[in-house]
């Protein structure tokens, strides 16, 4: 297992995101060649949802975002 720390700049960065443009993130990143296969753009859609409110809490509450990854 790998624990990553998120910069503050990227969790600042996800809590001010536009919600409203989420979707369209979605779509052009699943459109990218970053996937092997290309995913759904509507679960991408509800990562980054998920991921902008968690962001959101992290500010408020003057906390810091990590990543477990598990290899």
């Amino acid at each position: 297992m790998l624990c990553l720390s998120l910069t503050d700049a990227l969790r600042d960065a996800l809590a001010a995101a536009d919600r409203g443009s989420l979707r369209d993130v979605a779509r052009e990143w699943a459109a990218s060649d970053v996937f092997p296969t290309p995913p759904d753009p509507d679960g991408l859609a509800g990562f980054l949802d998920q991921a902008v409110e968690l962001a959101s809490r992290a500010v408020e509450r003057g906390h810091r975002l990590y990543c477990w990854i598990c290899v």
